[in-house]
């Protein structure tokens, strides 16, 4: 996977743990805060994507060649 789009996935995971904590807790504000955050990410990974290649969905749009023909069990 390209670099930018696993350090965004990571982000996004971060901020779905402490958004999990925010809800929990009543922290109403710093949830919304949360929720925002993950979605600029997400529109961020498919702005990429579309730009990689418009045709192909994720994850395949963010994936290198060798990792593509890896996980279809193709080899050179």
């Amino acid at each position: 996977m390209k670099p930018i789009i696993s350090k965004l996935f990571e982000e996004i995971d971060e901020l779905e743990e402490e958004l999990e904590y925010y809800s929990k807790h009543d922290m109403f504000h710093q949830a919304h805060f949360k929720k925002y955050q993950i979605v600029i990410r997400r529109d961020f990974i498919k702005k990429i994507s579309n730009a990689l290649n418009p045709q192909i969905p994720e994850p395949w749009a963010s994936m290198t060649a060798d990792e593509i023909i890896k996980g279809l069990g193709v080899y050179r």
